[in-house]
């Protein structure tokens, strides 16, 4: 199975195994210990489905970004410090981003690491159900390919998805969600 994913990956991202902040969310726990947490600024809570329905619809007035990512993807972690700029350049515009992810409970540490590193304060999610189909399920993740992202205008309306498609040659640019997420902006 290892060699079928190494194909996925170098072609079009990073395909799942399987077929496809301020307050704690609902539906979330929190897995960062406090200390840890308060002297970088990054957090790391488990969320399910309903819980992130609800964060994402209490953030009335804000455009939203949600980046769906995982440590077992190359092209999640390659893209990564983008999106934390975009958080740092666009947040007084009015952009919040927001992180899920998709790692099993033993990776969580891992993840939380990773956040770290990355300067990652925004609000940092990890998928409750992990890397398992009923997680791209849920969050809607055709395929199971990541990286994955989700653009919501200020209603909280889904505008824009940006998905890995296995079977294109071509695939999302960075410079396409920057510019997505300027039109929103521009919406006021």
């Amino acid at each position: 199975m290892l060699p079928v994913l190494a194909i996925a990956i170098a072609i079009a991202g990073c395909n799942n195994a399987s077929p496809p902040g301020t307050g704690k969310p609902v539906g979330a726990t929190a897995e960062t210990t406090a200390p840890t947490a308060a002297e970088s600024g990054v957090t790391l809570q488990r969320i399910d489905k309903a819980g992130f329905s609800a964060v994402v619809g209490h953030l009335p007035g804000k455009v939203i970004l949600v980046d769906f990512w995982a440590t077992w993807c190359p092209y999640c972690r390659e893209n990564f410090p983008h999106v934390v700029e975009l958080s740092r350049n666009l947040a007084p515009q009015g952009l919040v981003v927001i992180s899920v992810a998709c790692d099993d409970e033993e990776k969580a540490a891992e993840a939380f690491e990773f956040l770290k590193d990355q300067k990652a304060t925004f609000q940092n999610l990890r998928a409750a159900l992990g890397s398992s189909p009923e997680t791209f399920e849920d969050f809607d993740i055709d395929g199971g390919a990541l990286p994955h992202y989700k653009l919501y205008d200020r209603k909280g309306k889904l505008r824009k998805t940006f998905a890995v498609d296995p079977d294109a040659d071509d695939q999302f640019k960075l410079d396409e969600i920057d510019a997505a997420v300027d039109e929103l902006l521009g919406e006021g």
